[in-house]
């Protein structure tokens, strides 16, 4: 197939779910006209949490432009064989990493045996056992392979509900301070310099936090949830419980300091923090509502909304993640799987402050030699 009339690109050709070609003058069988639409490649989502089936994941990341996902046993464990192979084994037209628990209920798992049966990553709250963490570590430098780490101290967390702020305050509900994150960064931090593992902070959403990552060596990552870069706790109005989420959307202080290390590329990937909350558990009182924003269908969307020069964002959620997986995606090459999409990037308005607002459209979405209808 020949993708021709491409905004940003020059034609491309696909052959055996691979790009061949990338020029002028090529010719082909099957020839798709672009119209004039931008090529971006799919996202490589690092952070969906396992709160529905693989089959309403395989679809929602197909309309939200993401083309490989690392699911994370946040909400249902992931940590003996039959776990790890139920969600292996699920027919799905997106490529699924999965990531393992690496303790569960106090104890460790199955590390070497579920790594040997395709885990990719093993997912740590922070908090825990310190003992059982330092095994955790040993376990992934002798596999080679990565830690994804939840910063979050549940005893300092409390009953908390929001972002500890004003706005908390006036609705009368228990805060989540910045520390709750940060110390556990600090220590996380630490203790990773004894070890040659690389380590990914999830979802980092504050000033404090970012500040004692800046000067980190070359195996520690840091990733950032959309949330954090698009709202603020000033959007939970009338306990709006759509914006109560985990870990929470913080000040626009702290999502201005996110934004700023995006544009610098001082971040290293950019997820969607999926989770897939039920209706049912959000229409109830803010203090008993679920945490959670269901967003894996409209990633592309809400990523390309930002202040943030194309560029950058491809690199951070699909060039990064890719890399940092070692996988043949991520950017439009010759030799690179064939897993892109077509749509436009618009600027739509100026604000007072001269930030930028854009609009982004898919227009078609190819995996291999498949093209996906949305």
């Amino acid at each position: 197939m020949l993708i021709t009339n491409i905004k940003n690109s020059k034609d491309v050709k696909i052959e055996n779910g691979l790009i061949t070609q990338i020029g002028d003058n090529i010719s082909d069988n099957e020839v798709y006209d672009a119209k004039n639409s931008e090529i971006f490649p799919l996202c490589v989502d690092l952070n969906v949490k396992n709160s529905e089936s693989i089959s309403k994941l395989n679809k929602k990341a197909l309309k939200g432009g993401v083309g490989t996902i690392l699911m994370i046993p946040k909400n249902k464990p992931i940590y003996n064989k039959l776990h790890l192979a139920y969600n292996l084994t699920k027919e799905k037209d997106i490529d699924l990493l999965v990531a393992i628990e690496a303790i569960y209920e106090g104890k460790l798992s199955d590390i070497h045996i579920l790594v040997d049966k395709g885990a990719r990553a093993l997912f740590i709250n922070s908090d825990e056992n310190m003992n059982l963490i330092k095994r955790v570590f040993q376990y992934a430098e002798m596999l080679k392979v990565p830690i994804f780490v939840n910063a979050n101290n549940r005893e300092l967390l409390g009953n908390g509900q929001m972002n500890a702020s004003d706005k908390a305050y006036s609705l009368g509900l228990d805060g989540i301070e910045n520390y709750v994150e940060s110390v556990e960064v600090a220590k996380i931090l630490e203790f990773a310099k004894n070890f040659d593992v690389k380590v990914v902070f999830q979802s980092i959403t504050t000033k404090e936090s970012l500040e004692l990552l800046k000067n980190r060596n070359k195996n520690i990552f840091v990733d950032v949830c959309i949330d954090n870069l698009l709202y603020t706790d000033k959007n939970i109005n009338d306990f709006n419980t759509f914006y109560k989420t985990f870990p929470p959307i913080r000040s626009n202080e702290d999502r201005n300091a996110l934004l700023e290390a995006v544009r610098h590329e001082e971040i290293d990937f950019i997820s969607s923090n999926h989770i897939a909350v039920k209706d049912a558990t959000k229409d109830v009182p803010f203090e008993v509502a679920k945490f959670g924003i269901s967003k894996l269908d409209k990633f592309a969307e809400l990523l390309y909304s930002l202040d943030v020069k194309t560029e950058t964002l491809i690199k951070l959620v699909s060039i990064n993640p890719a890399k940092f997986f070692e996988l043949n995606e991520g950017s439009i090459e010759v030799g690179k799987k064939a897993k892109f999409m077509l749509g436009n990037r618009n600027i739509i308005d100026h604000d007072q402050g001269n930030n930028i607002k854009y609009e982004f459209k898919m227009n078609k979405l190819f995996i291999f030699k498949k093209t996906i209808k949305i």
